[in-house]
């Protein structure tokens, strides 16, 4: 045999080393080279041979004996071929290693061994090598008897004769699998040190550095060489006690593990936030090798973490506390009110006739104008004091500590700072607030009962004038608690049959002839009897109902001008109200056009009736609103003009054919000329715009004549008919109707 370089291996001649033949452990190591022929003795030796060559045969079956059992007994497996590569010998270690028997080897080729995995460049270089009688080492992944694959380390050598020609190739094979999966592992392992995004170090027995990873140096900013042999201790912040030490070891040494957050100090001095995880290494005894820990910068995460805080208890414009942070502080102000038996007040200011900012100068004006007034009325409460904002223009103060007494004259410097003008992009804005108080334990003993009861003192402020301030009383309580009974009774009034319709004639103004008809919703509760417009349509407006009582009152109507119709009575123009919310709805054309057409009625004899203030919230939605329902043919008027702030731009936008002089002016034409004078003026200018007049509220003879003398062509009140049943006002229409007697 020959070693790596081609140089022998082994002693026997070439005639020899062919004798050696396969084997396993259940067989002789030895096999005859041929059966005894006659002449030769037991022994196998020559019968009467010659001593010498007995003596070298024997010799030479000592020695084969000698290396078969050698290569019996070493680990690696063994495969011999001849110069054609067809396998001569394999060991029992081969055997072992492969599934395949001596039988099932001897003759084959070692391709037997190889299978899909198999790297085809491997085996190339192999048979390359092998071609030019070349030694070949290298790992291939081969395949056992029963198909599982193994990593085979293999060693090829080839043997020459001593007159150099080719005989013969040995080769020796192992199993390299746990090898390598060990060294995978290891460089996985390595790699995944290296490669972490968290911060990776490893510490001795003793708590020093050993090993640090990129991402460790990265996060500290401290050099490997400059950590290595160093105590952790290198990168305490100060922020931490020893008492925060001391049980972060005693954790590490009782569970084998410590995770929480840490403050840490950089190499150039700042601190911040790390999620720290340390854990111990033992071996099997139990005994600390080394600590290995783990951590990342949480800097970004706290960051967010605060953003979302705010986010979830700031008022994003202003700063201050909202809603949800409000709710929490109020409660704890009162669970400590409880226990110390002190008196809290709680606030509800709310700025007077704030939209007028944002409607003439614009929503970033008016938004600069709250910002302005939060800086201002924060310095002037105490520490403790909590100032939120709720709504656009809304804020609520808690006060601890606070009684009545305390709480006017917290009203009272806000009172005074709120309206100091504020200097905006050349403007001078003044706003006043509207302030309401509620006083714990006096008027309610839970914040959300407080919360509303302040609200409802605020209004209470707005009733009397607005820039004051109102306490709670008991007075409000009880309007509160029918609010709330007429709002869940409101719910249910038009599926119980609740709700009616009355009419009320509108007439000539000279001979009370009836020439139309105002239909005017009326509501009769079981237990609270009759209910006022006034007091339930701005909760169903609130609440959203407005929209489906809407719809009945305009079926209803319609319905019932139809029906009179067809009775034979003289044509009458139907009045309806809509509210506020009714003309921002966008299908309102295409309902009152669906409404028309199911019951038959000619949009000349419908007239819809809106306000002024109906329009300020969109004028030029409303515009848009009202010019679709008066291309449908049917007619507008504009109702309570001259109650409030009258504007020509209105009657542009409305372009009504008929407007209604309030009441408020026709109480008092018969006091002074004053209000003749005013009424004459409308009726003028509704006469230029080519309008039709309708006064509201006529009550008295005297009354009806003003309205004659200033020029007023129609009139609607008790002195002509009140709002009455259908049924009643047919009867009415038709004694009108009759010819008098004789």
């Amino acid at each position: 045999m020959t070693g790596a370089g081609g140089a022998r291996i082994g002693v026997l001649p070439h005639g020899l080393r062919q004798a050696v033949g396969p084997t396993n452990r259940k067989t002789s190591p030895v096999r005859t080279p041929h059966p005894a022929r006659p002449g030769m003795e037991d022994t196998g030796r020559p019968a009467g041979g010659d001593a010498e060559f007995h003596a070298v045969h024997d010799a030479v079956l000592r020695l084969l004996k000698l290396h078969q059992n050698a290569l019996d007994a070493i680990s690696q497996g063994v495969l011999i071929t001849d110069a054609n590569r067809r396998t001569t010998y394999v060991n029992a270690a081969f055997v072992e290693l492969t599934g395949y028997s001596a039988e099932e080897m001897i003759g084959s080729s070692c391709a037997l061994l190889q299978g899909p995995g198999t790297s085809a460049d491997t085996v190339q270089a192999m048979r390359a090598a092998l071609d030019r009688g070349e030694p070949f080492h290298a790992e291939l992944l081969n395949y056992r008897k029963d198909g599982t694959p193994f990593w085979n380390e293999l060693k090829i050598v080839p043997v020459h004769a001593d007159d150099g020609t080719l005989t013969q190739f040995v080769g020796v094979q192992r199993d390299v699998t746990a090898r390598r999966d060990a060294m995978n592992k290891l460089s996985l392992a390595a790699r995944v040190f290296e490669q972490s995004n968290e911060a990776l170090a490893i510490a001795d027995v003793d708590g020093r550095f050993v090993a640090v990873n990129d991402a460790f140096t990265r996060i500290t900013g401290y050099a490997e060489h400059e950590v290595i042999g160093q105590n952790p201790r290198l990168l305490k912040s100060g922020l931490h006690d020893d008492d925060f030490y001391h049980r972060f070891w005693q954790e590490l040494r009782t569970r084998g593990r410590w995770e929480g957050e840490i403050w840490n100090r950089r190499k150039d001095g700042t601190v911040y936030p790390e999620w720290l995880s340390v854990g111990r290494v033992v071996d099997e005894a139990g005994r600390t090798l080394n600590y290995v820990a783990s951590f990342s910068d949480i800097t970004a995460r706290k960051h967010a973490e605060e953003n979302v805080r705010r986010l979830a208890y700031y008022d994003p414009l202003t700063g201050l506390p909202n809603r949800a942070l409000l709710q929490e502080r109020a409660s704890q102000a009162l669970q400590i009110a409880v226990r110390t038996g002190e008196p809290v007040a709680l606030m509800f200011l709310d700025l007077d006739h704030f939209k007028n900012v944002n409607d003439t100068l614009g929503h970033p004006i008016g938004d600069r104008l709250l910002v302005a007034l939060a800086q201002r009325m924060r310095p002037a409460l105490r520490d403790q004091d909590t100032l939120a904002r709720v709504g656009g223009d809304e804020f609520v103060l808690v006060l601890p500590s606070t009684d009545a007494t305390g709480a006017s004259y917290v009203a009272q410097k806000l009172l005074q700072i709120v309206q100091e003008p504020v200097q905006l992009d050349g403007h001078d804005l003044t706003v006043t607030p509207s302030i309401g108080v509620a006083v714990f334990p006096t008027d309610a003993a839970d914040y959300d009962t407080l919360f509303a009861f302040a609200d409802a003192a605020m209004y209470r402020a707005k009733m009397s004038g607005r820039a004051t301030f109102s306490f709670y009383t008991a007075e409000m309580q009880a309007q509160m608690a029918r609010t709330l009974r007429v709002e869940n009774a409101l719910r249910r009034a038009l599926e119980r049959d609740e709700m009616q319709l009355h009419y009320q004639p509108q007439c000539q103004a000279a001979d009370g002839r009836i020439v139309g008809v105002e239909a005017l919703l009326r509501w009769q509760h079981p237990e609270l009897g009759w209910i006022g417009p006034a007091e339930f349509v701005p909760l169903a407006e609130t609440n959203g109902q407005i929209a489906v009582i809407g719809r009945w009152v305009l079926d209803t109507a319609l319905r019932q001008l139809r029906a009179w119709q067809l009775a034979g009575l003289p044509p009458l123009r139907m009045a309806v109200n809509l509210s506020a919310v009714q003309l921002r709805q966008p299908g309102l054309a295409e309902l009152v056009g669906e409404l028309l057409r199911r019951h038959e009625v000619d949009p000349a004899w419908l007239e819809l009736e809106l306000t002024e203030t109906m329009a300020w919230d969109d004028p030029e939605g409303s515009a848009r609103q009202i010019a679709r329902l008066r291309a449908m043919g049917l007619r507008i008027a504009l109702d309570d003009f001259g109650a409030g702030y009258t504007s020509f731009s209105h009657l542009s936008l409305f372009q009504a054919g008929t407007l209604k002089i309030d009441r408020s002016l026709v109480a008092g034409i018969e006091r002074g000329s004053h209000q003749a004078s005013v009424v004459a003026a409308i009726v003028n200018l509704a006469r230029t715009l080519r309008m039709h007049t309708v006064a509201e509220g006529v009550e008295t003879p005297g009354q009806r004549e003003a309205l004659l003398a200033a020029g007023c062509e129609s009139a609607q009140g008790w002195l002509y008919g009140r709002p009455m049943p259908a049924e009643a006002f047919e009867a009415l229409i038709r004694e009108r109707q009759a010819p008098p007697p004789g």
